[in-house]
C-alpha cells in the first residue's frame, strides 16, 4: 500500500510536468511574449547622440566639406591673381645685380634688359623698391648735352641701366645715356662705375691740310685726351693747328662731329638717385613698372 501510494505521487508529478511543458509551447506560440516576466523585454537602450527622438539627425562638420570642383575654383581664382599682379614686361627687364656702399664707391643696383626686335619701353616712373626706402625712376638726357632738359627713358634692343646711390658729377637732373664721346668728359668728372672711353679720333686725310708737326701731334693724342699744347713751341704758334685742335679734341667738337652716327650711343644708362635702396646685409630688392605692377625680384 505504502508502495503504490509512492509510486502515485511520482506519476501525478511527472503528469503535472508533461502538461505544464504543453502549455508552455502552446501559449508561446499563440500568444508571444505573455509568458515573459515583466522587464524581462524592456531593456534599456543607449541613446545615439546623432539621433533624435523619431528623426534622422546627420552630423554635419564645422566646415563643409571641399570638393574637386571648390579646389579647382580656388586654384583657378589663384592663378588669375596671381597673372593680375605680374607685368606684362616680366622676363624682359630684370634685376641682375646689387652692390652696396663702401668706403670707396656708392651703391649700386643693375638693372638689364632684353627686347625683341622692334619693341619699345618707357621705364621711366617704374619703382625699385628695397627694405630701406623706394625710388622712382627718374628722367634722362638720351644724347647729352648740358643745356638739354632730360625727357623719359624709352629703352630698346639690349642693355643695361645703373642706379647710382649719389649725387650726378654733371648736376641735378643730368642723367645720360653714354656714347662714344662722354670719355672726354672723364678728364673733369670721376664716374661710377667707371666705363670704357674710347673717343672716335680723326683720319689722316682728314688732317692732311695741317702742317706735318701738327699732324704728327694729333696722331700721338691719346684716345678721349684733350691736348696741352702750351708747352710745344711748334704748335702753339701755329694758330690753324692750334684751332684744329680746340675745335675737335673735346666733348662739344666731338659730339658735333659725330652724335649722328649710328654708333653713337651705347645701350648704358646712368641715372643718379643719391639713396640706397637695399639693405647692407640682406634684402629683396622689387622692380615694379609705371602700373605698379611686378617686373622683377632679387634676393641676396
Amino acid at each position: 500500500m505504502k508502495v503504490t501510494t509512492i509510486v502515485l505521487i511520482i506519476l501525478i508529478i511527472l503528469i503535472g510536468i508533461a502538461v505544464y511543458s504543453f502549455l508552455d509551447r502552446f501559449l508561446t506560440k499563440e500568444f508571444p511574449g505573455s509568458l515573459k516576466l515583466p522587464g524581462e523585454n524592456q531593456k534599456t537602450q543607449t541613446e545615439n547622440p546623432l539621433v533624435s527622438k523619431g528623426t534622422a539627425s546627420v552630423y554635419k562638420p564645422t566646415s563643409p566639406v571641399q570638393t574637386n570642383e571648390n579646389t579647382e575654383k580656388e586654384n583657378t581664382e589663384k592663378e588669375n591673381s596671381e597673372v593680375q599682379i605680374i607685368s606684362p614686361y616680366f622676363g624682359k627687364v630684370k634685376i641682375s645685380g646689387i652692390r652696396n656702399k663702401s668706403s670707396y664707391s656708392p651703391s649700386l643696383v643693375t638693372l638689364s634688359y632684353s627686347l625683341s626686335q622692334g619693341d619699345k619701353i618707357n621705364i621711366t616712373n617704374w619703382r625699385i623698391k628695397g627694405r630701406p626706402r623706394e625710388v622712382i625712376i627718374p628722367k634722362a638726357i638720351k644724347k647729352y648735352q648740358s643745356y638739354i632738359e632730360p625727357d623719359n627713358i624709352i629703352i630698346e634692343n639690349y642693355g643695361t641701366i645703373y642706379l647710382i646711390g649719389a649725387s650726378n658729377p654733371l648736376g641735378m637732373n643730368k642723367n645720360f645715356q653714354l656714347n662714344k664721346c662722354l670719355g672726354y668728359l672723364t678728364n673733369y668728372y670721376s664716374f661710377y662705375p667707371s666705363f670704357y672711353t674710347y673717343c672716335p679720333k680723326p683720319k689722316l686725310e682728314e688732317i692732311s691740310h695741317l702742317n706735318p708737326e701738327c699732324q704728327e701731334f694729333i696722331l700721338r693724342i691719346s684716345s678721349c685726351e684733350i691736348p696741352n699744347y702750351s708747352g710745344n713751341f711748334k704748335i702753339a704758334p701755329d694758330s690753324e693747328c692750334v684751332s684744329y685742335l680746340n675745335n675737335n679734341f673735346n666733348y662739344a667738337g666731338c659730339f658735333r662731329k659725330y652724335n649722328q652716327d649710328k654708333d653713337f650711343l651705347q645701350n648704358i644708362w646712368y641715372l643718379y638717385i643719391k639713396s640706397d635702396i637695399a639693405n647692407p646685409l640682406h634684402d629683396t630688392i622689387y622692380l615694379f613698372d609705371q602700373n605698379g605692377l611686378l617686373v622683377d625680384k632679387y634676393i641676396y
